[in-house]
């Protein structure tokens, strides 16, 4: 073999073990820098608490039927329920990036149009099985989506839904897990009927259950 061609042949050689090496290397760092992203994924913790969520002007904590417990911000000074209840509940949309991303949970929440003129009489049939709260406001909310687009009836596409109170079952399951919320609503101020929307979010209310004794009035 001329000698020539050997020497083009050792280059050939060495252009491919470069660009082999080169390419293992980009691969490394591809690998890494997606092990990296999954572990600050897996550490940063963000909230998936829906924004049409705000802080009520009186809570009610019921055992099945009856009452178990209420109280508000102007409770007397040394009762904290109120600040704890706020904070647990808070905490219970804790969760860190990574458990958000793959639950498909991360930044929005869903609301069942179809839950529409639901009879608020079956949804509190459904949360008398348990321990269950209630947000009162003494204002009127208006429900809305995670963008902040306010939320129309779909049987009035001008008219919001705006409520008073919201309902959710406590859970004795300790698990980031689907968490159904209720806002009742009259379809008009002279109505006899409350209805309600349901909207769903994952949560970890187990917290709350734990230390429901700590609410009890």
């Amino acid at each position: 073999m001329p000698k020539t061609s050997l020497i083009l042949d050792e280059k050939t050689a060495l252009k491919r073990k470069r660009a082999t090496k080169i390419t293992a290397l980009c691969l490394l760092a591809v690998v890494f820098v997606l092990v990296v992203l999954i572990v600050v994924a897996a550490c940063v913790t963000t909230s998936l608490k829906p924004n049409f969520i705000k802080n009520p002007d009186r809570i009610i904590v019921y055992n099945q039927n009856s009452t178990y417990g209420q109280f508000s911000q102007s409770t007397q000074l040394n009762d904290s329920r109120y600040e704890n209840f706020i904070s647990q509940f808070d905490e219970s949309f804790s969760t860190n990036y990574l458990v958000a991303l793959f639950s498909g949970s991360l930044g929005d929440y869903t609301i069942d149009r179809n839950s529409e003129r639901t009879s608020f009489s079956e949804v509190q049939a459904e949360l008398q099985t348990g321990f269950y709260v209630q947000f009162v406001y003494t204002e009127p909310q208006t429900l809305t989506y995670a963008n902040g687009d306010t939320y129309f009836s779909i049987y009035a596409s001008q008219t919001p839904i705006q409520y008073t109170s919201l309902y959710f079952a406590l859970s004795d399951t300790d698990s980031l897990q689907t968490l159904d919320m209720y806002v009742a609503y009259k379809t008009s101020e002279s109505s006899s009927n409350t209805y309600v929307v349901k909207i769903s979010q994952k949560a970890n209310t187990f917290a709350l259950y734990e230390n429901r004794a700590a609410f009890r009035s």
